[in-house]
């Protein structure tokens, strides 16, 4: 019985005698139809994930300030950005 490969290293690492058509191999068609799905428009979602206590902490300060979790996101990476000597986000 062999491991599969889990996260990063299932996409990154091909299965034993399978190849990845180069290119120039692909044909017109597919590359004409083919998308890509996520990242196109103006806005981006973007998925957290945290513990449930600290879900809460941020919650809890959010209902306490009148603001949105999105708004204490926003605010946390321009200080980020800030931090290192970008401009912060417009918004």
């Amino acid at each position: 019985m062999s491991a599969k490969p889990t996260g990063l290293a299932a996409f990154t690492r091909k299965a034993m005698g399978q190849s990845t058509p180069q290119p120039d191999e692909v044909p017109a068609a597919e590359k004409a139809t083919k998308k890509r799905g996520r990242a196109q428009g103006e806005t981006v979602a973007l998925t957290v994930r945290l513990r449930r206590a600290e879900w809460a902490r941020l919650h809890q300060l959010a209902v306490a300030e009148g603001v949105s979790l999105q708004s204490l996101a926003l605010t946390g990476f321009s200080k980020v950005l800030e931090e290192h000597g970008l401009p912060p986000i417009e918004g």
